[in-house]
């Protein structure tokens, strides 16, 4: 056996014995990466490798299927990092590779010393830890890994183990797990409205814990347990330790029985479509799926579990759950919180595990020290800060991470090495309030921007650019030259004092000298439209189709800034108010009338409204309406016009605060069914009647003016 093949041997036997997962680096040639492959997949037989293969024909997978493989699990886990390493499927894969394997990263030799980019050499520095194996062709072999670091594998690994003759109940594997069981199963067997909100790392046996809590519901009942998550993919562990612990064949089958009880998987929107009567629902990876989804399963269903990663490739479930417990404060507030912290996958302080989190910032928080809003200063960052100074970077990216649930290592990527990214920061020295993240887009040739109107190109990103020309016919929009504002996040401590305005100004004072107009693009609430208005961004355009993130239509704001941006803005703003007000009754029908209005009233302050039908006729019309005489189909057309006018001369919402039951009947074109259950009345009798009382108070209050 060769030096080579018996220090393999040595490192993956410790590991083994210690339940814990290092990570080695093979540095030099094609040969050399081939050597070191082949002495350590002599000793694991679940191997699975990403990238470029080494020999033509061999098994791998391109870095962007990686995320197919999530939620399985492997031995050995190789990376092909000769042309370059990817963020997203290192993030993806690592949480694969089991207590007692090994990802192996192989490096050409000049890679490091090649490489421009930020993130890379911040790789190449963290890669230097002393918990890291590095085998260098023509070099000898290093000293296996430091003693200190096995031993304190081995105390945690002793401490999370469960005592080989005191088997745990529910078949769990640690007390942690047992406790997450329990916590399961008291929401079916406790009271009603109670839901669970179960956060782990990756590794801790959150999915394991929800399929054994499941599987010890159907040995003692009749149930039926519906599990939903963003894709079957990412809960079928559950059904795999339901299987198990029933001795049943499991084929990724979506659907299980017991008895007569059952566990299946149901889609999110599906579920709230159906409407099932399940005894309990679990919401799986609940941080992947949109806010107004989650809301919606909390108003449909009495017993709930949801789940979420905590850090991990998905992105985070720590900002997820500290805007979901304001939710279920609201509306459920005796829900309880459970997290898991014991691993069982791999043993605590696992090398790898601590190494990825550090190379990726998976586990980056928000500052709770060092932060002054008085004596903060609001600058433009140059990104060499980011790379030498690891403090910085890791408080900019946990506020990020805290602030939106989707951030993910590919977002660390860009933010290091995109030169069309900046940055905006409020801070103290190192410590990050607040940060604005804006993108160069457009600057299209003539000839670019004409096939882009057509429709017949569609270059990557430019997404502001774009849709102004795609969608709104504007060319000018994507020949100058504009910035989107990507990201803009404020300290959950300091929200609310004027530091997102702040960022915005001083961004817009920066962008004077840069861009034609500034934008954005967000999942439209109108509390996000009154923040972006006070800055004097307006809405041009409103997604046809939910965002599959933020589960809410797309609205698109700009703010002019050249000469040139000025004279298309007008148009832009009023194609944006016809569309809206023709599309009221289409395309944004089902739009919830809240949620609407505050974007007619800025509509219809822009576009001439329609005004055909004398203002006696009117009057006299909506008198006898409200008096109980003329139907309401005989009134639409002097109705209508009388909305519009409303909305046209009301200068801001108190003054329509009871408007909803009319825009979502004249303007939205609802069902009188979909009134009905709306505004909870008891039939269309009472619906109309309490139509026609709105309107004849609102006309004795608001008289209209007479036309001239």
């Amino acid at each position: 056996m060769s030096q080579l093949s018996l220090f393999c041997r040595t490192l993956a036997e410790r590991a083994a014995q210690q339940n814990i997962r290092h990570l080695v680096v093979a540095k030099g040639g094609k040969a050399w990466s081939e050597k070191v492959v082949e002495a350590f997949s002599q000793h694991y037989a679940d191997k699975l490798f990403c990238g470029e293969p080494l020999i033509d024909g061999s098994e791998s997978i391109p870095f962007k299927k990686a995320k197919l493989w999530l939620g399985r699990e492997c031995q050995m886990l190789t990376i092909n990092g000769h042309h370059g390493i990817d963020a997203q499927a290192l993030g993806a894969l690592s949480g694969t590779v089991v207590g007692g394997g090994v990802l192996l990263l192989l490096l050409p030799d000049e890679w490091f010393e090649q490489t421009d980019s930020h993130f890379c050499q911040r790789l190449n520095h963290l890669l230097q830890h002393n918990s890291v194996v590095w085998l260098e062709a023509k070099q000898p072999l290093p000293p296996l890994p430091d003693a200190d670091c096995v031993l304190a594998a081995m105390v945690s690994e002793t401490e999370s183990a469960p005592l080989e003759d005191v088997p745990l109940p529910f078949g769990a594997l640690t007390a942690c797990q047992v406790g997450a069981v329990e916590a399961i199963r008291k929401v079916v067997t406790g009271h009603r409205k109670r839901p669970l909100v179960l956060t782990a790392d990756r590794g801790r046996g959150k999915s394991a814990a929800l399929g054994l809590a499941a599987a010890s519901l159907l040995a003692e009942r009749d149930i039926h347990i519906v599990v939903t998550a963003p894709s079957y993919l990412a809960s079928q562990t559950v059904f795999q330790h339901v299987a198990e612990q029933f001795g049943l064949v499991f084929s990724q089958q979506k659907r299980l029985e017991v008895g007569q009880g059952c566990i299946e998987f149901i889609a999110p929107d599906a579920l709230l479509t159906e409407l099932p009567s399940a005894d309990v629902v679990f919401v799986d990876e609940a941080a992947a799926i949109p806010s107004p989804v989650l809301q919606s399963l909390l108003a449909a269903f009495n017993r709930l579990v949801f789940s979420s990663t905590v850090h991990g490739y998905e992105g985070t479930g720590r900002g997820f759950a500290v805007k979901f417990r304001q939710q279920l404060d609201s509306v459920m507030p005796q829900w309880r919180g459970v997290e898991m912290k014991q691993a069982i996958r791999w043993a605590d302080n696992d090398p790898l595990e601590k190494w990825i989190f550090n190379a990726l910032l998976l586990d980056a928080e928000i500052e709770t020290t060092g932060l002054d809003p008085a004596t903060a200063s609001y600058e433009y960052l140059d990104k060499a800060q980011l790379l030498s100074s690891p403090v910085l970077l890791s408080s900019l990216f946990g506020l990020l991470v805290n602030a939106h649930y989707q951030t993910s290592p590919a977002d660390l990527v860009n933010l290091l090495d995109d030169d069309a990214l900046h940055i905006w920061l409020c801070r103290n020295g190192e410590h990050v309030l607040g940060c604005c993240l804006i993108v160069d887009e457009g600057g299209f040739s003539k000839e670019l921007a004409q096939q882009v109107l057509l429709g017949k190109r569609r270059p990557r990103g430019h997404l502001l650019a774009q849709s102004l020309a795609a969608h709104l016919g504007i060319v000018e929009g994507a020949i100058q030259r504009s910035g989107r504002i990507l990201r803009i996040a404020v300290h959950p401590d300091f929200q609310q004092q004027g530091i997102g305005q702040q960022l915005l100004a001083s961004v817009r004072g920066w962008a004077s000298s840069r861009y034609d107009f500034i934008g954005t693009s967000f999942g439209y609430v109108p509390e996000l439209l009154l923040f972006w208005q006070r800055a004097g961004y307006q809405p041009v355009r409103l997604g046809l189709q939910k965002d599959a993130a933020s589960g809410y239509p797309s609205l698109l704001c700009v703010l002019p800034i050249s000469d040139g941006s000025q004279l298309w803005f007008p148009q832009a703003r009023i194609l944006f108010a016809a569309g809206l007000m023709v599309n009221a009754c289409e395309a944004f029908k089902e739009m919830p009338t809240e949620e609407l209005l505050p974007l007619l009233l800025d509509s219809a302050s822009l576009h001439p409204i329609p005004t055909s039908l004398p203002h006696e006729w009117v009057e006299q019309q909506l008198y006898l309406f409200g008096v109980g005489g003329l139907g309401y189909e005989l009134v639409l057309p002097v109705l209508q016009q009388y909305v519009w006018q409303r909305l046209a001369s009301s200068t801001n919402l108190s003054q329509l605060s009871s408007f909803n039951l009319v825009v979502a009947k004249v303007i939205q074109r609802k069902s009188w069914g979909d009134i009905v259950s709306q505004f909870n009345f008891t039939g269309r009798k009472q619906a109309e009647q309490a139509l026609r009382d709105l309107v004849s108070a609102d006309i004795h209050n608001h008289s209209l003016a007479r036309s001239e």
